[in-house]
């Protein structure tokens, strides 16, 4: 029944036991969704309601639900006993296969021949308690219950044991008749251990099949079942190899116990190796990252010369420990010198061999060397996809990329991405998620740093990723600075966990960093410079001098100029430009040139701040851009040169209002304000204000997809898609697709070059 006609049956009913007439809309859609508007079970449901006393409202559908399944029993209960005797086994073995199950398969498990077993399936048809499955062949129909509360009272009655035993006979029969594995491992699971190595093979190879389809929470399902069985003795190592590899995509905290019990049972041996950089991953993920190093240092002990692609790994592994945990001088010991070490001009095309390469940029990034960019796009480019293990290390040749300002980094990320929603790894889709974020926010595109870091928060806060909070708090926490929401970024900052004062020890410069710039614009303005020298004390620690990964000079200098200490300002301002020129990338240097101007005294100020528009001019870091712009439209205007003031602050307002950018826009509108110069608007709307995410969201919608195929098509939440399509509403002045579609049939298509 439809749910307006279930509605009219539900009063009918109360209307005959002499209860009130149910008038709440939400009542009556629950009562149609409890029973799946089959007119039987929503008389029985009615009545149950009915001698309960229930009241028909809004608040009492939780007993509808609550009373729906027994009132259901008691229906097909009554119903069974008034059917043939071969009707009950028939019921059972199709609750035990599930719907759509084959009638042939429900016979041999209900113990009845073909005939017997079809006459009995129409009985229970025109009772209402089996249909046939749809699509279904003619030939051979395939039978469910008409809800899955009927398969469910069913299903409860059987018993322990009768049940263990209909579930194995299912997967046997699944299996002889060459059914997906996956099908007949779910039954596998609702068996009792046997010490059966059948039941081992079986659900091991159903987890690779999850694995393949990018299902590792199932697998990890077939995989513990399996260890379960037991398995015997010789498989156990390396099926909990396995699951915890499996585990590690979805959960580090949870598979750090199977690696480790694999760590302990493998003797000497490659797998060894492959084991420790498994769970020494995991367990940095967990901010263990002592233990992590010692198990990486035994296993590059054990390795043997030959074995050059398990040495770049894990030596790749350890180079990584000083940037993930600095200011912590007992790990760092001697692990910095083979940096040098293991640089090599020509290094291997293989996996360990980028890995490698991107550690040794990521170090090179944060001292601030420009070889790091070289290093780390040879390393990136065209790289294959690799195992799950590497993805720390990438990382680091993402920093370098992104903070060198290259365009290509974000083809990197977007076939990370596209590969961890393949793999199904939450760890892997958050670390990519977390550098495309920073790489969006570097360049200015505020509205998918936020949607991609918003993504990356719902991972983290279902895993145990904790290492991740402190570089993607940070980078959320910036980007709703940016658009002026102070308060959810002390929220954003708060959810990283890291308490105030900060340790000295840990990932802490990124988070300093981000307290220092939120503090400074809520007004505590010797608290923020505090916390901005401990930003670079922390950044120290890692060996850090680069102003494009972590601007802590910049910001003690607005400080220390807001604080009236001008001289010390302009000495840290000029301390930032000299390692901003040195790093040469056009964001760390046009800020740095832009602060420099700000606190510069007489003319010079003008002069710094052309140069800081001229070097972001073709960069793809638009809102430093803009800044750039504004102050230097401000500095003419204090100077008494006004005839390029409207361009430039004009220019500056449409990439600030086209980014969201809250707080710049209101600087720019009050600069034109003391300039008497009128704003233009017109560049804020239309498809030309569309952002990059916002454009492919955009043409995917006109092309007719749905929300949902959109967020797969981007490899994105659905929830995403309705934010990037709300910014298009507004920007393009439509409130509906259909609008949209409209608008696309009226934009004339760009003129074909000759």
């Amino acid at each position: 029944m439809s749910a307006e006609a279930s509605a009219s049956l539900v009063i009918s009913e109360f209307a005959k036991s002499g209860s009130p007439e149910p008038e709440d809309d939400d009542f009556l859609s629950a009562c149609w969704s409890a029973t799946g508007g089959n007119p039987l079970l929503l008389k029985e449901l009615t009545e149950a309601l009915a001698a309960e006393h229930v009241e028909p409202t809004a608040a009492h559908i939780p007993q509808v639900y609550a009373l729906g399944p027994r009132a259901i029993a008691r229906r097909v209960a009554m119903w069974m006993r008034r059917l043939p005797r071969s009707c009950g086994p028939l019921t059972c073995a199709i609750a035990v296969l599930g719907d759509g199950a084959d009638l042939s398969h429900a016979a041999e498990l209900a113990g009845l021949d073909r005939d017997e077993a079809l006459q009995a399936a129409k009985s229970l048809e025109h009772a209402q308690i089996l249909h046939t499955a749809v699509p279904s062949d003619v030939m051979n129909p395939r039978w469910g219950f008409v809800h899955p509360l009927v398969r469910a009272a069913v299903y409860e009655e059987i018993t322990p044991a009768d049940c263990h035993r209909a579930h194995r006979t299912a997967a046997h029969l699944l299996r002889d008749s060459k059914a997906e594995i996956e099908k007949v491992a779910l039954h596998l699971l609702h068996t009792l251990p046997s010490g059966d190595a059948e039941t081992v093979t079986l659900l091991w190879s159903a987890a690779r099949s999850a694995l393949a389809r990018g299902s590792p929470e199932t697998a990890a399902k077939y995989l513990r079942r399996a260890l379960a069985e037991p398995p015997p003795t010789g498989d156990r190592l390396d099926l909990l190899f396995a699951l915890g590899s499996a585990m590690r995509r979805v959960d580090s905290a949870a598979a750090v116990p199977y690696l480790t019990e694999a760590h302990e049972l493998a003797g000497p041996s490659r797998q060894r190796v492959e084991i420790a950089l498994s769970l020494g991953d995991a367990l940095l993920a967990l901010r263990r990252a002592e233990e992590a190093l010692a198990i990486w240092q035994q296993a590059l002990a054990d390795t043997t010369p030959q074995d050059t692609e398990l040495l770049y790994q894990l030596n790749a592994c350890i180079l990584s420990i000083p940037l993930c945990e600095p200011g912590r001088p007992d790990l760092r010991k001697d692990i910095l010198g083979r940096v040098a070490a293991l640089r090599s001009p020509k290094p291997s095309e293989s996996m360990g061999g980028r890995y490698l390469d991107c550690v040794i940029a990521g170090h090179d990034a944060v001292i601030g060397d420009p070889r790091a960019v070289v290093r780390a796009q040879r390393a990136l480019h065209d790289a294959p996809a690799g195992p799950s293990d590497g993805q720390m290390s990438l990382s680091f040749g993402w920093l370098a990329l992104i903070s060198a300002d290259r365009r290509e980094v974000l083809g990197s990320l977007d076939a990370a991405v596209e590969q961890a929603h393949r793999q199904g790894s939450v760890n892997d889709l958050t670390g990519a998620l977390v550098y495309r974020a920073m790489a969006w926010l570097y360049q200015g595109n505020l509205d998918e740093a936020a949607a991609d870091a918003s993504d990356a928060m719902h991972t983290v806060d279902a895993s145990s990723l904790d290492l991740r909070r402190l570089v993607l708090g940070p980078v959320q926490a910036e980007v709703q600075i940016e658009q002026g929401a102070l308060s959810r970024a002390q929220a954003t900052l708060e959810w990283t966990g890291v308490p105030d004062p900060a340790p000295l020890t840990g990932l802490m410069y990124y988070v300093l960093y981000s307290r220092s710039h939120l503090l400074r614009l809520q007004g505590r303005t010797t608290e923020a410079l505090n916390t901005a020298l401990a930003a670079g004390a922390s950044f120290s620690a890692a060996g850090g001098d680069n102003p494009a990964i972590v601007p802590w000079r910049s910001e003690a200098a607005l400080c220390l100029h807001l604080l009236g200490r001008d001289e010390e300002a302009r000495t840290m301002a000029d301390a930032e430009l000299r390692l901003a020129r040195y790093w040469s990338a056009p964001r760390a240097l046009g800020r740095a040139l832009r602060i420099a101007g700000t606190l510069s005294e007489g003319d010079a100020d003008v002069g710094l701040l052309r140069q800081a528009v001229t070097r972001l001019e073709g960069s793809p870091a638009r809102l430093e851009y803009a800044k750039a712009l504004a102050d230097y439209g401000a500095a003419l205007r204090r100077h008494g040169v006004r005839s390029q003031v409207r361009t430039l602050l004009s220019d500056a307002l449409d990439i600030a209002e086209a980014r969201s950018a809250a707080p710049l826009v209101q600087q720019i509108l009050d600069e034109l304000h003391v300039a008497g110069i009128r704003p233009r608007r017109h560049a804020v709307t239309g498809l030309q204000s569309l952002t990059p995410s916002e454009q492919r969201v955009y043409d995917l919608a006109v092309a007719g997809h749905t929300n949902r195929e959109i967020a797969q098509q981007l490899f994105v939440t659905a929830k995403t898609v309705e934010v990037h399509l709300s910014s298009v509403y507004r920007k393009l002045g439509v409130t509906s697709r259909r609008q949209l579609g409209a608008l696309s049939e009226q934009t004339p298509a760009a003129d074909e070059p000759e």
